[in-house]
């Protein structure tokens, strides 16, 4: 008898239809993500160009999404909907765009971008998604670029 119950829990979940979600199943209404057809916020994991998990209707947790060429684009974490803690950008090629981090969906802490070749564009600290103290910017062939360096603050260049 254990045999049989065994053999039919063994097929239930062997014929058990399985599928993944991608963002092209999800709708948004009102800030959060239902399934279609569904009046219950969505809540699971999606696969596809953009990976990650939804809580409730909102994207929570590890996230990473991917050019056309499959490549990396960008990969970080959300809280309750929102950018929260470190993220990476990269360009098709694999090389880094920016890092930085994100504070309850603000731009917070040490940035760093980066031309398609890997030299840096620009580096500063942001401060509640606002340039703060120093900044330094360069041109594309490594010379300081004025616009973009000086000493800001609250988002404002106070300083050359």
């Amino acid at each position: 008898m254990r045999i049989h119950r065994l053999l039919l829990v063994g097929l239930a979940v062997v014929s058990m239809p399985s599928f993944s979600q991608t963002m092209e199943n999800l709708v948004l209404r009102d800030g959060l993500y239902y399934q279609l057809s569904s009046e219950q916020p969505f809540s699971g994991e999606i696969t596809g160009k953009n990976q990650g998990s939804f809580k409730d209707g909102q994207k929570h947790g590890a996230w990473i999404y991917f050019h056309e060429n499959g490549s990396v684009k960008s990969k970080g974490r959300f809280k309750k909907g929102v950018k929260h803690g470190p993220w990476r950008g990269f360009y098709e090629n694999g090389q880094p765009f920016y890092k930085g981090g994100y504070s309850e969906g603000k731009r917070q802490g040490p940035w760093v971008k980066y031309y398609e070749d890997g030299t840096i564009f620009y580096r500063g600290n942001f401060e509640n998604d606002r340039r703060q103290g120093p900044w330094t910017g360069f041109n594309p062939d490594g010379t300081p670029w004025p616009y973009r360096t000086g000493i800001f603050k609250n988002g404002t260049k106070v300083h050359d």
